[in-house]
């Protein structure tokens, strides 16, 4: 067993190592090297690693920290004056996704569960990559990384209420307790959040004990995190929203900023787990066979994102440039995502094929967000660059 824990782990790392050795003369972003890994050690071509199931919770870990990391520099005083921006680009979303979905699947002759999941589905974006890539660009302080980090956290919130209607699609009963424990965590950590935000003096118990010791730093953000992280997740909520409240917590006081440092080798970490889990669930048999339609749907999904995010970006007025800028950064389909149609063909809601569809899908659109922002950025820079 532990011979084929080390193998398992240093082949990933060769892998890994030689897939970001090429993107990075490619100056393409890691998280395709860690998704590449995941599809050649998988099931479907070298069959190296199997235990998809455990592999995916070690990502749901990398997602864990790195909202943490992002709670940690954010600007919150900015988004505290602008949070209706975020709010009403989110919500005018969704809503354009359900008014999308409802006439594509009724000339299509959808059932009403595959139109309100798959509407569920592209309505959400990338945390994990858009946050990677504003990190990478240096925009996530600007005013339209605020503001779109804004938007991709009250997606994150509204996952909740998305997975509460698939299981009474499902005819599975939510309890009124659990409604309610869903109900007060919401408000407990908007209460947490509002008087962090408004607290001008807002100070670490024991900043100054851990400001020279490095072990004790670790496992102080290591406590903040997780337990915030579970707090979140045991009141029926994301637990990566816990996991950001928690690093405002550590990024309000300037005593203790750098904790958030002190975890980013744990979140490069456990994010390339993630990533891996992605490509270990896509049957590469699967998307051969079907690749022309995987890819149709795939550019179809990004031009009708970048084109409504884009619509909803200038209604809150913000310039064309920026509109359709923000709306091609929200354009792919995020992890949560995932977890929506995991949840769904668990509860029989979708067949194998609708799941691999979708996996496929989104996993594509990943693959070409980089490629899809540069595009973008040419389009709309590239007569006036300054």
């Amino acid at each position: 067993m532990l011979s084929q824990l080390f193998s398992g782990i240093s082949v990933m790392s060769f892998v890994i190592l030689l897939l970001i050795l090429l993107l990075r003369r490619l100056k393409q972003p890691y998280f395709i090297a860690y998704i590449g890994s995941g599809v050649l050690l998988g099931p479907y071509v070298f069959n190296v690693i199997h235990e998809v199931d455990v592999i995916l919770e070690l990502g749901e870990i990398g997602i864990v920290f790195l909202l943490f990391s992002i709670g940690n520099e954010i600007d919150l005083q900015y988004l505290k004056h602008n949070f209706f921006k975020p709010l009403l680009i989110a919500l005018v979303q969704l809503i354009l996704s359900l008014t999308f979905m409802y006439f594509i699947g009724t000339y299509a002759g959808w059932k009403s569960t595959t139109i309100l999941l798959t509407a569920f589905v592209i309505s959400l974006s990338s945390s994990a990559i858009v946050f990677q890539y504003l990190e990478r660009t240096g925009e996530i302080t600007s005013r339209l990384g605020t503001i779109t980090c804004g938007v991709l956290l009250i997606q994150d919130i509204l996952v909740i209420p998305m997975m509460l209607v698939l299981n009474y699609m499902s005819g599975t009963a939510v309890s009124s307790v659990q409604f309610l424990k869903v109900f007060l965590g919401g408000v407990l950590m908007i209460v947490f959040l509002r008087i962090a935000v408004s607290s001008k003096r807002f100070k670490f118990p024991i900043g100054k004990e851990i400001a020279s010791d490095h072990e004790l730093q670790i496992f102080v953000g290591f406590a903040l995190c997780f337990g915030m992280s579970w707090l979140s997740g045991w009141f029926g909520l994301s637990t990566a929203f816990g996991a950001f409240v928690s690093g405002i917590v550590i990024g309000h006081d300037k005593a203790t900023r750098w904790l958030g440092k002190s975890l980013t080798p744990f979140k490069v970490f456990f994010m390339a787990f993630f990533f891996m889990a992605v490509g270990l669930q896509l049957d590469v048999h699967f998307f051969a066979k079907n690749a022309l339609t995987i890819i149709v749907i795939s550019l179809a999904v990004l031009l009708i994102n970048s084109f409504l995010n884009a619509i909803v970006f200038k209604i809150v007025k913000n310039s064309w440039r920026d509109s359709i800028y923000g709306g091609a950064l929200l354009a792919q389909i995020g992890e949560f995502s995932f977890v929506l149609m995991s949840m769904a063909a668990a509860l029989k809601l979708v067949e194998d094929y609708t799941y691999q569809l979708t996996l496929s899908v989104i996993t594509l659109t990943m693959f070409l967000t980089t490629v899809w922002l540069m595009i973008i950025q040419e389009l709309i820079y590239s007569k006036n660059p300054h």
